[in-house]
């Protein structure tokens, strides 16, 4: 992980990096740069999804760094960008169901995918509704 690694996850716990990194992505949007935005990002992947750092940083390029159709930095509404947000979580979601070849994503055996797929719904579960408790 760019910022972390398990040991961190492990003693702060799940829940609690998950939420300060996604807080940070959020902040990162109105003062960070591009760069950074994506780091937080692919860390919240490799740890919200359990996935190695080479497929979070993929997702990361494919869904952040290079959608020219999405300018979360230019969204100044705080419920705009957390829906933005979530946008970008669903995209990446069907990046991993349903991979472009051409995507540049690494290959992902079907076992695998399942896992991939179980996780991103519980972190979605968990920043939908979670973070609210």
């Amino acid at each position: 992980m760019y910022e972390s690694d398990l040991q961190d996850i492990a003693e702060i716990g799940w829940d609690r990096f998950i939420t300060e990194v996604w807080e940070s992505i959020f902040v990162g949007y109105r003062i960070s740069g591009i760069r950074t935005i994506c780091r937080r990002w692919s860390d919240l992947m490799q740890a919200g999804l359990g996935c190695s750092q080479d497929l979070a940083d993929k997702l990361v390029r494919m869904e952040v760094m290079f959608r020219l159709d999405r300018d979360l930095m230019a969204i100044r509404d705080p419920n705009e960008l957390l829906a933005a947000m979530h946008e970008v979580l669903a995209d990446m979601r069907a990046d991993l169901a349903d991979p472009d070849p051409d995507a540049g994503l690494p290959p992902i055996p079907p076992g695998e995918r399942a896992g991939l797929l179980a996780a991103h719904a519980r972190l979605c579960r968990f920043l939908r509704d979670g973070m609210d408790s």
